[in-house]
């Protein structure tokens, strides 16, 4: 497995994995989901069209968005070796994000790679906003592994395919029940 020096590519297996398997939705006609590109401002390029200077020009939002049979997704992909997420990995910007689709019907969530496990989980924004609040109240500022649903453990099926499709159907139903 590598291990980025950077922060900026931490993540990256678990995107170039979520892209794939959305590229292998949308071509099945399953779903579209698209990956968010990060607002750039390029000042400066090479001859041959080189970025040499450019900064952010605002705060992204997640890392996907999109839409299966009629409802609106829109997630962030995590990926840590510790045996938990750190909450500071969750930005605020990103939480009001996620908060708004919620509260327009849409679904939101978090899909984390536990690498030291080798394991992949969908984390709802209910539980997801639990835990950010809580931090925020002095309780645990992670969120562990081994608070991980096991009905919303993601599987790499044969074809290499992340199939995340069956896993937003049980958060769906369980998303129902907790109303």
């Amino acid at each position: 497995m590598t291990r980025w020096n950077s922060t900026g590519h931490r993540g990256d297996e678990l995107e170039n994995l979520i892209i794939i398997s959305n590229d292998y939705y949308n071509i099945n006609k399953l779903g579209r989901i698209d990956k968010v590109d990060v607002p750039i401002k390029v000042i400066k390029r090479t001859d041959n069209g080189m970025i040499t200077k450019a900064f952010f020009e605002k705060k992204s939002t997640v890392d996907f968005h999109g839409i299966i049979q009629g409802t609106s997704i829109v997630f962030d992909a995590k990926e840590t070796f510790l045996k938990s997420l750190p909450i500071q990995n969750i930005h605020e910007h990103q939480i009001k994000y996620m908060s708004d689709i919620d509260f327009q019907g849409g679904l939101a969530f978090i899909i984390i790679h536990f690498k030291t496990f080798d394991e992949y989980y969908l984390l709802p924004f209910e539980e997801i906003l639990r835990y950010y609040e809580g931090s925020k109240n002095g309780k645990r500022k992670s969120i562990p592994y081994k608070e991980m649903n096991k009905i919303f453990k993601i599987e790499i099926e044969s074809n290499g395919i992340l199939n995340y499709l069956p896993i937003l159907n049980t958060y769906v139903k369980w998303k129902k029940a907790q109303n």
